[in-house]
C-alpha cells in the first residue's frame, strides 16, 4: 500500500505540472499510469476498468473544451493578441486562425492599429483607410473569404472577423473557404461576439474607430494568472 501511495503521489505531481487547471484530466492520467500496480496490489480489475472508462469519457470532454494556454495544451489554430490602447481594453484576446484560406502570421506586429471596417461587414470595398492595419469585421452578409479579400485589397495586414452574436463568449467558428477558387495572402482569424462587441463599445466611448494592438502574442508557458484576460470571457 505504501508503494501504491508513493506511485500515486509521484504521478499526481507530474500530472499537476502538465494540466494545472484540469483535475479530471489529471485524475485520468493517474488512473492510467497506476492501473497495472493497482491491479496487482488490489486484484480489482473490473472496478478499476469502470473507473478508468468514466474518467476517460470526462477527460475527453475536458480536452474538447480546454482553452487554457499552458505548456502542453495550445491548439495550432489558436492565436492571441493584446490591446495596448485604449486602457479599458488592455487585455489578451483569443482568436481562431482560418484553416481553409489565408496565411499564418509570418511576423509579429507590435503596436499596430486595429481598425473597425466601414462598412462593418466588409462585403464591399472599404470606405476607410486600413493600409498597414488589422481590420475588425462583423460576421454576416458574405463569406469569410470575401471579407478577408476586401480587407487585403484595402491594404490591411490581417483580418479579424467577429461573431455577429454579441453575447457569445466562447464559440469559435472554423472560417472555411467558400470554394470560389480565390486566394487570400493575409492572415484571417475569428473573434468571439462578446469580445468584438466590447471592443466596439469601448472604442465608441473613446470616440475612435481604432485601437493599438500587438499580434500575435506568445502565451505558451505563461501561467494563467500572468495573462490578463477580459473579465467577460471564459477561457
Amino acid at each position: 500500500m505504501m508503494m501504491l501511495n508513493a506511485i500515486y503521489n509521484l504521478f499526481r505531481q507530474e500530472a499537476r505540472m502538465m494540466f494545472p487547471k484540469s483535475e479530471i484530466v489529471m485524475s485520468s492520467l493517474i488512473a492510467v499510469a497506476i492501473l497495472p500496480y493497482h491491479e496487482l496490489l488490489r486484484g480489482k480489475l473490473p472496478v478499476l476498468t469502470a473507473v478508468y472508462l468514466l474518467l476517460s469519457i470526462f477527460s475527453g470532454h475536458a480536452f474538447d473544451v480546454a482553452t487554457i494556454p499552458n505548456r502542453q495544451l495550445v491548439f495550432e489554430d489558436t492565436i492571441y493578441f493584446e490591446i495596448d490602447w485604449p486602457e479599458s481594453l488592455r487585455y489578451t484576446y483569443k482568436l481562431s486562425l482560418a484553416s481553409g484560406f489565408g496565411t499564418a502570421f509570418s511576423r509579429i506586429y507590435s503596436k499596430v492599429e486595429l481598425i473597425l471596417s466601414d462598412p462593418e461587414d466588409a462585403c464591399q470595398d472599404l470606405y476607410n483607410d486600413v493600409r498597414g492595419a488589422v481590420v475588425l469585421i462583423l460576421r454576416g452578409g458574405c463569406s469569410f473569404l470575401t471579407k478577408s479579400k476586401i480587407a487585403q485589397r484595402g491594404g490591411a495586414v490581417a483580418a479579424i472577423v467577429m461573431d455577429d452574436d454579441r453575447n457569445e463568449i466562447d464559440k469559435m467558428i472554423d472560417m472555411a473557404d467558400d470554394n470560389t477558387g480565390r486566394t487570400v495572402e493575409i492572415p484571417s482569424a475569428f473573434l468571439t461576439g462578446k469580445d468584438g462587441a466590447m471592443i466596439c463599445r469601448h472604442l465608441n466611448i473613446a470616440q475612435t474607430d481604432r485601437a493599438i494592438i500587438n499580434i500575435p502574442v506568445n502565451v505558451t508557458g505563461r501561467p494563467l494568472t500572468a495573462i490578463k484576460r477580459p473579465p467577460w470571457t471564459v477561457w
